[in-house]
């Protein structure tokens, strides 16, 4: 945990459908504001001499009015790296209840806290475990609540959360350092070298099985085994297929594979083609697969529906193998001439890389939490893949499939942009810009730099016209950096 992260005000989440209760916590926690009832709790707990021993807890308090509010005002918070550490939910809401709430809550931010306020029973404690699981960052505060109660909670909590924090990090620390000596030991033993690039900023970790190329990853969602079979066996020898049988397993398994491409039947149990189709399209880690739809009924009337539903292709039943493969390969087809014209246009935004909103959203989100913590050496996919809330799988196949890049070298990419325009705008001398983009070895960085640019960092600017590394890097123009 850094000094910053320990320091800073702790953020609380109100959740509530009645304002007057939002009014309430601000009298208790906030310290410009002063609730009438506080005198005399602090009266009747610490007794007349000990009035002014007791002060509030500094934080801040942010408020939503629904379960739904609350979920994006958490998703924000996350987006920004400005995460929650408490949150108190009242368990009954309008829209989606106080336990659907937290149980979406902690999909997004398994750290952050929990008290349910209730003033009735509306689960038993034993329902509540079952149903949420996390009985360790869950709590019960009865309403109406007492003050001091409230400010005590909030303050111990807080510092938990902060605690916790600080024992997670020197974990991963610990971690890494077992990781990279072990594979110092493996090399020695092997009587090899270590890596020519031993102080990179990147792990040791590699992003996908070291094994060849691997074959396009292909999920088929379909509740006919005697139509399933026959398809599966007819792509596995160019693609590698998963299989689910109705619509629920399909998104899961979506969610957490990330496939190069689906291929959707329209009639499945538990959630059909056309509404696997719209979940797929609107959630961010999968919305930029491919989806081929297979129809069951007339192909026009279905193909409009398809459509709408955001497919991307639509084929009638029964199936022609040779035309079926012939538009998976069409599709993938194109998504890799967009990788190879994003590999060499680095300067791109995010919305002229991605092909839909949720895709430039992802981007912005991955872009905004790298330069966050450019200067941090020890920044890693394992750290972006936390900070992003999803797998390290999930991370290097969603960056993969929308920018044709694997998590180090987007990382690394972002670092050199930085430096590059740092050496063009600022007098920062490289060793300075080194470490401030990231970098532990001046060595490696220069060569990195050299690879990436073509030309040594301190003459990147100094001895060529800036026009020259335009096509790499606009806007890096201005004076020279010293060595």
């Amino acid at each position: 945990m850094t000094n910053r992260e320990h320091s800073s005000t702790p953020r609380i989440l109100i959740v509530d459908d009645n304002p007057s209760i939002h009014r309430d916590f601000e009298l208790v926690l906030l310290d410009n504001l002063e609730p009438p009832g506080l005198e005399a709790d602090e009266r009747r707990m610490y007794g007349p001499a000990a009035q002014a021993s007791f002060s509030k807890p500094a934080c801040s308090l942010d408020h939503a009015l629904s379960g739904l509010e609350g979920i994006e005002k958490v998703k924000q918070a996350l987006a920004e790296d400005r995460p929650y550490q408490l949150a108190f939910v009242d368990i009954r809401l309008h829209g989606i209840d106080g336990v659907e709430t937290i149980a979406r809550v902690w999909r997004m931010d398994p750290r952050i806290q929990i008290v349910i306020c209730t003033a009735y029973a509306d689960y038993s404690w034993k329902d509540l475990a079952r149903r949420l699981g996390r009985t360790d960052k869950l709590f019960l505060l009865k309403k109406p609540f007492d003050n001091i109660g409230v400010s005590l909670l909030a303050s111990t909590l807080a510092e938990k959360w902060f605690l916790a924090r600080q024992a997670a990090l020197k974990l991963e620390q610990m971690e890494l350092l077992v990781a990279q000596r072990t594979q110092k030991v493996l090399a020695l033993q092997r009587l090899e070298p270590p890596e020519p690039h031993e102080h990179s900023v990147l792990p040791a970790f590699p992003d996908a099985p070291p094994a060849g190329k691997e074959l396009p990853l292909l999920l088929l969602v379909e509740g006919d085994a005697e139509i399933c079979r026959p398809i599966a066996q007819g792509l596995e020898a160019d693609y590698r297929v998963i299989e689910a049988e109705d619509g629920e397993q399909g998104l899961r398994l979506a969610q957490e594979t990330v496939p190069d491409i689906i291929i959707l039947a329209s009639s499945l149990p538990r959630l059909d083609g056309i509404g696997l189709c719209r979940r797929l399209k609107s959630d961010e880690l999968a919305s930029h697969i491919p989806v081929i739809l297979l129809a069951a009924r007339g192909l026009e009337d279905f193909q409009i529906k398809a459509l709408e539903a955001g497919a991307d292709d639509c084929l009638a039943k029964p199936i022609s193998l040779p035309l079926l493969k012939a538009r998976v390969d069409n599709l993938l087809r194109s998504r890799r001439k967009l990788h190879e014209h994003v590999s060499h246009e680095l300067s791109l935004l995010p919305r002229e890389v991605a092909a839909n909103q949720l895709d430039a959203q992802f981007l912005r989100r991955t872009i905004f939490i790298i330069e966050r913590h450019l200067s941090d050496f020890e920044f890693d996919i394992a750290a972006l893949a936390q900070k992003l809330v999803v797998s390290r799988r999930q991370l290097f196949r969603k960056l993969k499939a929308v920018a044709g890049s694997t998590p180090n070298v987007f990382i690394r990419s972002l670092r050199l942009k930085r430096a590059a325009q740092l050496l063009g705008e600022t007098s920062m001398t490289v060793t300075e810009i080194t470490y401030a983009v990231g970098f532990s070895d001046l060595k490696h960085f220069r060569s990195v730099f050299q690879e990436h640019f073509g030309v040594l960092p301190g003459d990147y600017a100094r001895k060529a016209p800036p026009e020259e590394y335009a096509k790499n890097e606009p806007g890096t123009t201005g004076p020279g950096a010293k060595e």
